[in-house]
């Protein structure tokens, strides 16, 4: 079982994205699309069949083969060592524990109680799977978002006071920059150097979402045994790799 696991860490390149559910029986993706600020292109688009969206798929059968206890095991286990840490959404064992858990939702693995989580985890109200938040740039709209069912965990207003001011804050911030990418014709021309506008955008989208894997992310740790936070931003093109903690 735990070479399984290694193997697919190992192998594990590219993140997925914020709020995607799995179906192996169709070709949904697992990746979203970075635009040409880097020109080789890791993702795919919806209903695609690149070569990611099939390495993704393979990856995910080393986890279809486990039956439910060992699956269970294997996500009980990892949380223990994803506890106590604030993980990027792109570290390579998010990405598998990822994988392993949305597998895990459609059996309903955390329903049927076959193991026990590690203590520190309290049960997720959504799907009764252990909690385990990601902070993403969407947090007032959609709150922290559970990574076993993709909904809402914890909405905005029930973030620890303490916290939510500092976590809204910084989403004002990031929102005009992030909205560049989507300016339509009459903003981009008014800003007269479209091209530098967005690069500018992509910057400071880069600064912004290393602040939140430096500084807002491990305050989470206060309230919650372990949270992962988005590190890219596919509209601006920013990816993992760009942001630098």
């Amino acid at each position: 079982m735990a070479a399984n696991g290694l193997a697919l860490i190992e192998k594990t390149v590219d993140p997925m994205p914020t709020g995607t559910k799995v179906d192996f029986h169709s070709a949904t993706p697992l990746d979203k699309t970075f635009p040409p600020r880097h020109p080789s292109r890791m993702a795919f688009e919806p209903e695609s069949s690149s070569p990611l969206d099939s390495l993704w798929k393979e990856y995910a059968r080393a986890f279809q083969d486990f039956d439910d206890l060992t699956l269970g095991r294997w996500l009980a286990q990892t949380l223990g060592q994803l506890e106590g840490r604030a993980w990027r959404l792109s570290h390579p064992l998010v990405g598998a524990y990822r994988l392993a858990a949305q597998i895990a939702h459609e059996k309903q693995i955390w329903f049927k109680r076959l193991v026990t989580p590690p203590a520190a985890y309290a049960e997720s109200p959504c799907c009764r799977a252990p909690f385990l938040p990601l902070l993403t740039r969407d947090v007032r709209e959609s709150g922290l978002i559970c990574q076993h069912c993709s909904e809402t965990l914890v909405p905005f207003e029930e973030i620890p006071a303490e916290l939510r001011a500092e976590i809204e804050a910084w989403a004002q911030q990031y929102e005009p920059v992030h909205a560049v990418a989507h300016w339509d014709d009459r903003q981009r021309k008014r800003a007269g150097n479209y091209d530098a506008a967005y690069e500018n955008a992509a910057e400071e989208a880069e600064h912004l979402l290393a602040r939140a894997g430096r500084e807002i992310a491990p305050k989470l740790l206060n309230s919650y045994a372990a949270a992962i936070w988005e590190d890219q931003d596919e509209c601006l093109e920013v990816r993992p790799e760009d942001v630098v903690i």
